[in-house]
């Protein structure tokens, strides 16, 4: 497994992401970030972005549908810009907060993004790879991500809550 960037963690920031997905409808993930200085360029910030799948979005308007959508709006919303877009390390966090039916435990899935000139294009399948659950576990405690649940109880504003029910089973919402 390729670690991300969780030694000596130097930044941690939590937001919810809002896009227009390539689908048409307005979603939103948990967006979690993680830096750390690079220790062979301490004026480098190497930096682990982690969007959270929250249920209650719109049918099919999955993160990883278009993920170099969500990965270009997480970059020009919330990543600094001294941080170079090409070393970001991508990861799409699922559980029990992404669906209504039973998943079983946190998973992690690490998509290798290539930027070009100014933006972020959808990767090959080749470059999307899901950890195993062990590996899952222990990059999410390395990068020290509280449950999503309790990150959204104390968000301070008025952000959309993921349904609890099943209706997000149905029919495209928007």
């Amino acid at each position: 497994m390729t670690s991300a960037h969780t030694h000596g963690l130097t930044l941690a920031s939590d937001a919810i992401l809002s896009w227009t997905h390539r689908y048409g409808s307005t979603t939103s993930c948990l967006a979690r970030l993680r830096g750390a200085r690079d220790p062979a360029a301490a004026d480098r910030l190497l930096l682990t972005v982690v969007l959270s799948e929250l249920r209650g979005q719109p049918r099919s308007h999955y993160i990883l549908s278009d993920i170099a959508g969500a990965a270009n709006n997480a970059y020009a919303q919330l990543v600094p810009r001294s941080v170079d877009p090409s070393t970001i390390t991508w990861l799409v966090h699922h559980g029990q907060f992404s669906s209504v039916d039973p998943t079983g435990p946190d998973l992690l899935t690490r998509v290798g993004l290539h930027w070009t000139l100014d933006r972020y294009t959808a990767p090959g399948w080749d470059k999307v790879i899901r950890l195993n659950y062990d590996d899952s576990d222990r990059l999410l405690g390395e990068l020290r991500l509280r449950p999503v649940e309790e990150v959204l109880a104390a968000m301070p504003w008025d952000i959309p809550r993921p349904r609890q029910d099943s209706a997000d089973i149905g029919t495209t919402q928007g």
